[in-house]
């Protein structure tokens, strides 16, 4: 492609690694400009507040934000375009050697002299020419219109402790050296080995004053890199801990619950014992009081014999048959959750009545209507009992205690479990 025509095309910053993206953010934008990036595309890292965060931090933040979002990388080049309007050699193809070039110039300290000795260099008198302006400027900068020699002003803004203001009032100085030199070789005024030793003197010092800028910027990053190492592991430690306290109290609960339905069982099994008692002290009573009447008729005058009350009417397909123990379901342990300890001991005891004997005058169990084979007794005005004879097995199943207003709930639910 010709010169001159060559479209220099928008930088894929997105291509870049994290570390490399955030390096050339953190030389080619001043901390005004990437707060204003932050700012605009209101980036933020989670548990820091935006205006605590240095500028490596802020580079950071953007260079994760190009690197998801490509085109997030418009305001760094717009930031770019603004304080430099456009790279250098625009118009020109670089090749791979004319690449290692300019960085090795820009990256080194000494790019002002590389750059105008290349430009001083050229074939072309006009390109040598546009240095000329340029010279007078810096001349004007560092040796002023007045006396030779004068020391440059400094300028505003306390760049007397800035390191790059040194460097560059420390290259004025050591341009002032080198053309007392060639004077004083001329006029014999001076050695030049002793001139040219002060200048290598000034080179240490502005090396040295470098070397002292990049350590303390090193040591200001690695500190607020351990900073940020404490303080997230100072939040892990508190999840942990969080963690740790809900999975005892989780723990706790779940102990409570299983030792009350432990409990439950206990005092069930418990209840019916004691009810079997009762009931065989009552079967006792019942007998000695039938065992007294048949004495007493037997030393009484005959009489005609009275007529008895009406038996008492079975359920739908009972027998003679007694069983002897209740089997409560899981359904059942389920259904007493809740209930007063009145309705337990009520609803315990007629299970223990159906045990020993379903067609006893206090049940009054009646069949429940759409389901065959399933009964329920009265525990309470409004609680029921209900249960299920398994015939060949010799038991009795006790199934659920509920309110009687569910009663056709549960017929459904029951059909549709069936």
């Amino acid at each position: 492609m010709a010169k001159g025509k060559l479209q220099i095309l928008d930088a894929p910053l997105e291509g870049l690694s994290r570390d490399q993206l955030s390096v050339f953010l953190y030389v080619a934008l001043t901390p005004e400009e990437t707060r204003a990036i932050v700012k605009e595309r209101k980036l933020s890292i989670p548990g820091f507040r935006t205006g605590s965060l240095g500028d490596v931090e802020r580079c950071d933040v953007i260079a994760d934000e190009i690197r998801a979002n490509p085109p997030a990388a418009r305001s760094v080049l717009d930031a770019l375009t603004k304080a430099f309007e456009r790279p250098p050699f625009p118009r020109t193809v670089l090749g791979i050697e004319d690449a290692d070039d300019l960085l090795d110039v820009g990256g080194g300290d000494a790019a002002l002299a590389l750059s105008l000795w290349r430009v001083l260099s050229d074939r072309s008198g006009e390109v040598r020419a546009t240095a000329l302006p340029f010279l007078d400027e810096l001349a004007a900068h560092y040796f002023g219109s007045g006396e030779e020699g004068a020391r440059p002003p400094a300028r505003d803004g306390g760049e007397a402790d800035d390191p790059a203001a040194q460097v560059v009032a420390l290259v004025g100085e050591l341009a002032r050296l080198e053309t007392r030199l060639r004077e004083a070789e001329k006029a014999g005024e001076v050695r030049a080995e002793e001139v040219r030793l002060k200048g290598e003197e000034q080179r240490e010092k502005i090396q040295g004053a470098l070397r002292e800028a990049r350590a303390r910027e090193s040591r200001a990053v690695e500190e607020s890199a351990r900073a940020q190492d404490a303080e997230t592991a100072a939040r892990q430690d508190a999840t942990r801990a969080r963690a740790e306290a809900d999975a005892l109290r989780a723990s706790d609960a779940a102990q409570d619950a299983h030792r009350a339905r432990a409990e439950v069982r206990d005092l069930g099994g418990k209840l019916g014992a004691l009810e079997a008692r009762l009931e065989r002290s009552r079967e006792r009573e019942q007998e000695l009081e039938a065992e007294l009447t048949r004495v007493r008729a037997e030393r009484a005058p005959r009489a005609a014999p009275e007529p008895g009350p009406p038996a008492q009417e079975e359920p739908e397909g009972s027998d003679a048959e007694t069983w002897l123990m209740p089997v409560y379901s899981r359904e059942f342990y389920d259904s007493i959750e809740g209930w007063d300890r009145r309705i337990l001991r009520a609803a315990f005891k007629q299970a223990h009545l159906l045990a020993q004997d379903h067609r006893h005058p206090s049940l009054r169990a009646i069949p429940l209507e759409g389901l065959s084979g399933y009964y329920r007794v009265r525990v309470a005005t409004d609680v029921r009992l209900i249960y299920r004879r398994a015939e060949r097995q010799n038991t009795v199943e006790i199934l659920s205690l509920i309110d009687r207003e569910d009663l056709d709930r549960y017929v459904r639910q029951a059909k549709t479990r069936g």
